[in-house]
């Protein structure tokens, strides 16, 4: 029987049309986040708070920020309905939010090394250019592979020997490059406002708007 298997455009684009009221939602926050920090009164002194403890608490505020937002908001969303609810919810909850919150140290380094090479300017050019390094040499040769392999294991509960009976034939195109086409799809528009946030602050809004994409992860996974 002749298979018609679907194409990593059609996948990615299924994932992210799937999401796109929550998507859209997403983008209109993260816009009237920067334009409320650099032009109404008061904003940026909420936010004060937040970059003194990014600053002062370092790689522990990036884990603590994605393990809660990344990791337990959506592992509890999934937890609530029972036709997503995994075999072990507890552990997947708590393995995925350790994931993120591992993820929020290395990536706010990354943001770090952007910052270092291409400065702090919130230019367009400057903020074209970091998430270009991001999006298509950072995510494309580290975060994509890893995040598909991390959840294709725990879309599957955890289980070696279903991973091995149900591992695509080809990987990079069944997994990989549907979970890079959303990622794209959600992040280079968010990522431009992250970027136009003071460094302290970058690890810490791209927690808070991260929730989306675990979700795509998820879907894909």
């Amino acid at each position: 029987m002749e298979r018609c298997e679907k194409s990593p455009l059609r996948i990615g684009w299924e994932s992210a049309k799937a999401n796109a009221v929550p998507m859209v939602i997403l983008w209109a926050v993260a816009a009237c986040l920067i334009v409320g920090y650099y032009c109404v009164p008061g904003v940026a002194d909420c936010f004060a708070p937040l970059a003194r403890w990014q600053h002062e608490s370092g790689w522990l505020a990036a884990f603590l920020n994605l393990f809660f937002f990344c990791g337990v908001i959506p592992g509890v969303f999934i937890w609530s309905i029972r036709e997503l609810r995994p075999k072990y919810p507890f552990a997947t909850l708590l393995v995925q939010a350790i994931w993120c919150g591992a993820w929020g140290v290395v990536n706010n380094e990354v943001y770090a090394v952007l910052s270092r090479w291409f400065g702090s300017g919130t230019d367009i050019g400057t903020l074209l250019l970091k998430t270009a390094v991001d999006q298509f040499v950072w995510t494309v040769l580290v975060m994509a592979p890893v995040d598909a392999v991390f959840f294709f294991w725990l879309g599957r509960d955890f289980s070696l020997a279903r991973v091995r009976a149900e591992w695509p034939r080809s990987f990079v195109h069944g997994v990989v490059l549907p979970n890079l086409l959303s990622n794209w799809i959600v992040w280079i528009p968010v990522l431009c406002v992250i970027y136009a946030f003071p460094l302290p602050l970058q690890i810490q809004i791209a927690g808070i708007v991260g929730s989306i994409w675990t979700l795509l992860c998820l879907q894909i996974g």
